[in-house]
C-alpha cells in the first residue's frame, strides 16, 4: 500500500513517531528538504505508520492510483492545518504559548519556584510549538486552568527552550502533563485528551492529594 505525508499537517520533525515504528525505513526525515518524506519502493504495506501519526499527516492508500488521487484532492483543497486537526479532534487548535487565568510560563530556571515549591498542586504542560496533538491540547488546557483557578495551578513549559527538566522527568512525547504535589509527580497524563476526559483526570488529582 502506497504512502503518502500531508503536508498541511505534518510537522516535519526529526522524531517523528513514523520515522521509529516503520520497519523498513520506508519513512525518513530529508535534511535537505527538511521534511518527512515517504519512500514507498520501501514499503511493506505493514499499515503501522498511519496509526502512530498524532496529526494524521501519514496516510495510507490501497493503490498507485488512489494515491494519486489524494494527491490532486490535497493540491487542489483549500483547508487548512487547523481545519484538518479540528477535523481530526473535535477541536479548534490554538497557539500552546498563550497564557490565560491561572497560567503561568516555567523553565530551567524558574521550575523548582513555580512548580517544586507551590503550595497549591501543579499540573505542568510540556509542549513545542511544533507539535499538532500540543495546539489542540492549548485551548483546553487553558479552559480548565480558568475552571479550577484557586485549587490548581496551571503550568507551561515549551521543552525547545528547556530540555533538561523534561530529561529529568522522563518525558519521551508531548504533550505530557505532570501534576505535582509537594515536590513530587502524583499522575501523569499523555497526549491531547479531550476537555472531559482531563477535568476527570484533574479532580482525581485533587481527591488524591486531598485537595478536593
Amino acid at each position: 500500500m502506497p504512502v503518502l505525508i500531508d503536508q498541511r499537517v505534518c510537522d516535519n520533525s526529526p522524531g517523528c513517531s513514523a520515522i521509529r515504528v516503520c520497519p523498513k525505513d520506508a519513512i525518513i526525515y530529508d535534511r535537505k528538504a527538511g521534511k518527512i518524506i515517504a519512500d514507498n519502493s520501501r514499503c511493506t504495506s505493514c499499515g503501522i505508520c498511519q496509526r502512530v501519526c498524532p496529526a494524521g499527516a501519514v496516510k495510507v492508500y490501497p493503490t498507485e492510483a488512489a494515491l494519486e488521487a489524494a494527491k490532486t484532492e490535497i493540491e487542489g483543497s483549500n483547508l487548512t492545518a487547523d481545519d484538518l486537526l479540528e477535523q481530526r479532534y473535535g477541536v479548534r487548535p490554538g497557539d500552546p504559548n498563550e497564557l490565560g487565568t491561572n497560567m503561568v510560563h516555567v523553565d530551567c530556571g524558574n521550575f523548582a519556584d513555580e512548580v517544586l515549591k507551590s503550595d497549591l498542586p501543579v499540573v505542568v504542560d510540556f509542549w513545542a510549538s511544533w507539535c499538532a496533538p500540543c495546539r489542540i491540547l492549548a485551548p483546553t488546557f487553558k479552559d480548565l486552568a480558568a475552571e479550577f483557578d484557586g485549587q490548581l495551578r496551571f503550568a507551561k513549559l515549551d521543552t525547545e527552550e528547556c530540555q533538561q527538566v523534561p530529561a529529568e522527568f522522563g518525558i519521551m512525547s508531548i504533550p505530557t502533563m505532570l501534576f505535582f504535589h509537594k515536590g513530587r509527580i502524583v499522575e501523569r497524563a499523555v497526549g491531547a485528551l479531550p476537555k472531559d476526559a482531563l477535568r476527570t483526570k484533574i479532580k482525581n488529582v485533587m481527591t488524591k492529594v486531598g485537595a478536593a
